[in-house]
């Protein structure tokens, strides 16, 4: 008589927008919008530190020349019968002089990591992708969208800029790399500052 509906995936944009609006709800606002763009699209200067498979943390540490270090402005721990999700919003920052170079909104399946690399991650003490390397669990961070977008006056405050600056992102998922599969780990919306 009724025919199910098929239930579809949510697409990369879904994810990227859902992933902002939790963090923005968090902060009692309204997510600023987003706009897709191509790989090609990039800003010369911006496309080698969205678009590879390598962690973002690596990455920033070669666009800034040293370390980074991670800046946890708000987390949340999602428990239930096979579930054990970190949520969490930072701001990755340049070791040398703290000046941010990106907001990173996090989700991490705990229950995919080691228990001791789990431990690790709920203690915050390290950038995820710095945590993963120093654990020694081989893992690519695949980007599934790039995005543009104009900051308010929130993300310009997170990110030390002036409102209306524009903004380049990505959401990208993170697979622990085993022979032969890759185990998803963790979805990312990371916004850099350039």
């Amino acid at each position: 008589m009724f025919a199910p509906a098929p239930i579809s995936a949510p697409t990369p944009l879904d994810d990227a927008r859902a992933a902002l609006a939790i963090a923005y709800a968090d902060l009692a606002a309204p997510a600023p919008p987003i706009t897709p763009v191509t790989a090609d699209a990039l800003p010369a200067q911006v496309r080698p530190h969205l678009d590879h498979i390598d962690g973002m943390t690596a990455a920033l540490a070669r666009h800034a020349g040293c370390p980074v270090s991670v800046n946890v402005q708000a987390r949340a721990r999602d428990q239930g019968p096979g579930l054990d999700r970190l949520r969490r919003r930072v701001i990755l920052a340049a070791q040398a002089d703290g000046r941010p170079l990106a907001l990173g909104l996090l989700s991490v399946d705990l229950t995919a990591l080691p228990p001791a690399v789990a431990a690790e991650a709920l203690a915050e003490r390290m950038p995820f992708g710095t945590l993963l390397a120093d654990a020694g669990l081989p893992f690519l961070s695949r980007p599934q969208l790039f995005f543009t977008l104009t900051a308010d006056a929130i993300l310009a405050r997170l990110l030390d800029s002036a409102p209306g600056s524009p903004f380049y992102g990505r959401l990208a998922h993170l697979a622990l790399t085993v022979p032969g599969a890759e185990r998803p780990v963790a979805r990312v919306v990371e916004i850099l500052r350039v």
